[in-house]
């Protein structure tokens, strides 16, 4: 009978002569076992996941142990015992396992090799809040978690294309507002905290942005905790990310569209914004009629329309949300001509 359900436990035998005091033990686990798909294979040596043929949204029949962090989540958000026991049926296996791919991708280690993108080696000792967690989980590879339909989805910070091109015409009167942020919050030293596998003990990897960066707006740190990280390179990538977004997304901006729209972007979704009033021209709006080649625009006289000799172009999106671009072949007033059709 087993004395210690869902629990791995671990005997020694020494001899008192060669230790006269208890010896300090140390132990390098795998951890929990967790559903990986049924055509994934896991490297042992690293937990990285790699991929052949389609995945049918099977897994396989044993669980298998893994670092990545991505079928980690999933097994913590479906699991009954330990998890958050919400049904499989809820979860999009298939967006875990794009988000699973990205993570195994092969990267510069910044040590001359390589190692998967994204890896997770964390012990979760003690009870928490499950939004805490999951919070964390997904910090690990840049996911946001968000409630959608009465359940959990994922969203990865990752590279993809647009979804939808808003612009004056899609929004209410109000417009877009932009919003920029202080120049107190641009940090330019990050300090990222993760924990070293050889010292056994916690390590920082400072990540610092170029001179001319520093003295525009001095030096600004910023400690952060990478939750789960073993290694250096991904500490080190973690910091330029985060160094990469304070420099470069300095601006937000908020509008209120109609429900068409607003039923059909979701939570890290990529968007386009064609404004007037910041371009100083207006560049956007709806088409009223097509037949073929033949576009005939919302608005024509208030649309600034470059010249057939600067080769303009004409973005569409089309009803399944894509959009497509095609050069403009002729001008004739409201009337707009397509190299081909849409």
């Amino acid at each position: 009978q087993n004395a210690y359900p869902n629990t791995a436990h671990l005997a020694l035998r020494l001899g008192a002569e060669q230790h006269p005091r208890v010896p300090n033990r140390v132990y390098r686990l795998r951890g929990i076992k967790v559903k990986i798909p049924h055509n994934a294979t896991v490297d042992l040596a690293t937990g990285r996941i790699t991929y052949s043929g389609t995945f049918d949204g099977s897994f396989k029949t044993d669980k298998e142990w893994t670092t990545d962090p991505a079928w980690i989540l999933y097994d913590v958000l479906s699991n009954d015992r330990y998890g958050c026991n919400i049904a499989e049926t809820s979860l999009n296996k298939f967006t875990f396992k794009s988000v699973s791919e990205y993570c195994g991708e092969l990267v510069d280690d910044g040590l001359g090799g390589q190692e998967p993108r994204f890896s997770l080696n964390v012990n979760i000792t003690q009870r928490q809040a499950a939004f805490d967690l999951v919070n964390d989980l997904c910090s690990v590879m840049r996911v946001m978690p968000f409630y959608n339909a009465g359940s959990i989805s994922i969203s990865q910070d990752s590279p993809k294309s647009s979804t939808f091109l808003f612009t004056n015409a899609s929004v209410t009167e109000e417009g877009f507002t932009y919003t920029g942020s202080s120049l107190k919050t641009r940090h330019t030293v990050i300090n990222v905290s993760y924990f070293d596998m050889e010292t056994q003990d916690i390590d920082v990897e400072t990540v610092e942005a170029d001179a001319a960066t520093q003295a525009k707006y001095g030096v600004v740190i910023k400690n952060i905790n990478s939750f789960g990280t073993t290694s250096r390179g991904q500490a080190s990538r973690f910091g330029k990310w985060f160094l990469y977004n304070e420099q470069n997304t300095g601006e937000s901006v908020a509008f209120t569209t109609t429900i068409d729209a607003g039923v059909t972007v979701r939570c890290g979704d990529i968007i386009e914004i064609s404004d007037s009033l910041k371009a100083g021209v207006r560049r956007g709006g709806k088409i009223k009629s097509a037949s073929g080649t033949t576009i005939t625009l919302d608005d024509f006289s208030n649309t600034d329309i470059p010249v057939l000799t600067a080769a303009p172009t004409l973005s569409c999106m089309l009803p399944d949300n894509t959009i497509e671009t095609k050069n403009i072949t002729n001008i004739s007033d409201n009337v707009l001509t397509i190299q081909s059709a849409f």
